[in-house]
């Protein structure tokens, strides 16, 4: 008989920053990447805030792949939808760790607000964390993403206390002209308070879209 069984592991998660908490900082920002994409090349995207005293932590997914074929170049995952309910449950582990030894006491510290961005699948992934970890952010931005299908966020406390905001694109070749509604109506269903944005362009994201989409 076929038996599905699981063993907790200790892995050794990566992460990247973009300047150091001190107190000249304006904030922190927590980005989490799309779907085959690598932290120390997403957070580069957001390099210019760095440079106006921002402090940028980018953690990257537990699961790496080849982005074409079986070599050349590599990406990272936050999950499938194989053996997902795991997968999840480990990156929630994973970035409350992060949030809670690494971000939160050097914030506090110097009295930061903390934000967070999740880009593409890093949406779902932020989203999910937010409702089903312990952290607790200032500010969350869902960015050409779609927040996760599956939550009651009803029962997600800490987003009904957190300033949230849903960015979409004009022309995102990935969803549809109903995709922004659908998603507001996700957050308005379960009566958390969201705001919403569509810009003029496709499925990115940099610091200069964030100023223009008035995020920062």
């Amino acid at each position: 008989m076929l038996t599905e069984h699981h063993i907790p592991v200790t892995r050794t998660a990566r992460y990247f920053t973009l300047g150091e908490v001190s107190s000249s900082t304006k904030d922190v920002w927590i980005v989490i990447h799309g779907h085959r994409q690598l932290a120390k090349d997403f957070i580069l995207m957001f390099e210019p805030l760095a440079l106006e005293a921002s402090v940028i932590f980018a953690p990257e997914g537990l699961m790496r792949l080849y982005v074409k074929g079986d070599s050349g170049n590599v990406g990272a995952s936050w999950m499938t939808r194989e053996d997902r309910e795991s997968d999840i449950k480990d990156y929630v582990n994973y970035l409350d760790r992060l949030f809670f030894d690494e971000i939160e006491p050097k914030a506090k510290q110097h009295g930061l607000r903390i934000n967070a961005l999740g880009f593409s699948q890093g949406a779902a992934t932020l989203s999910r964390w937010l409702a089903l970890g312990k952290a607790k952010v200032d500010k969350a931005v869902f960015w050409c993403g779609s927040i996760a299908h599956d939550l009651d966020f009803s029962k997600a406390e800490s987003l009904k206390r957190t300033e949230i905001i849903q960015v979409f694109a004009s022309n995102d070749p990935y969803y549809d002209d109903t995709f922004p509604q659908s998603q507001a109506d996700i957050l308005k269903n379960a009566c958390i308070s969201a705001s919403t944005v569509i810009f003029d362009g496709t499925h990115s994201v940099n610091s200069r879209l964030m100023k223009e989409a008035g995020i920062i």
